[in-house]
């Protein structure tokens, strides 16, 4: 009789211990925030995006389909969808003027919003300057979802002027999002001399 009432407490606590794990799941770390420095020499195997000079983004050409196009009227908007190459999920960069409200961060999409933890983080650039910030969430089923906006002075062809970038992408999986932040983590700034 002893043994049934040890084995039967033994189970009780394990069925527990396993119920309490499942309700407190280790919580997924928010991505590492991009500090925005002057572009290094591009790496092999590596495709440098952006504008001519500005704002640009390392992809490892390995990994993705790249996908670039403009709008074809105003406001002018460059932009590039880049999917991976094992998956349906992409993440869309796009550079245009900043829009009047001058505001470093637009509102989170109300669908995002759903998500069950929500982080806003600004960006800065290496002489500490706020340039931007990053919003990034995930739901308890592992989908992520992450948007980077930046705003920085560029000399343009058509003069001197404000841009806000744009970086995102949508509900997607862990393994996907790791991929995808890596490509925001490459954030650099090229200047007209190149540097």
């Amino acid at each position: 009789m002893k043994k049934w009432i040890i084995v039967a407490t033994g189970v009780l606590l394990l069925g527990v211990a396993y119920l309490q794990f499942r309700s407190n799941k280790i919580k997924p770390f928010a991505p590492k925030v991009p500090v925005v420095t002057s572009c290094k020499e591009l790496k092999p195997g590596m495709r440098r995006i952006g504008e001519q000079y500005g704002i640009q983004f390392d992809v490892p050409a390995k990994d993705f389909i790249i996908h670039e196009g403009w709008t074809d009227a105003p406001p002018l908007i460059h932009g590039f969808d880049l999917r991976l190459k094992d998956s349906a999920s992409s993440l869309g960069i796009s550079w245009g003027p900043l829009e009047t409200t001058k505001e470093s961060m637009g509102p989170i999409d109300p669908i995002l919003s759903s998500f069950s933890h929500i982080e806003k983080r600004k960006i800065f650039n290496d002489k500490g300057k706020q340039i931007g910030g990053d919003s990034w969430g995930y739901l308890d089923n592992g989908t992520r979802w992450r948007r980077v906006h930046l705003v920085v002075w560029v000399v343009a062809s058509y003069g001197s002027d404000n841009e806000k970038d744009v970086a995102s992408y949508g509900s997607v999986h862990e393994e996907d999002a790791k991929l995808f932040d890596q490509v925001i983590s490459s954030v650099c700034y090229l200047s007209a001399s190149g540097s």
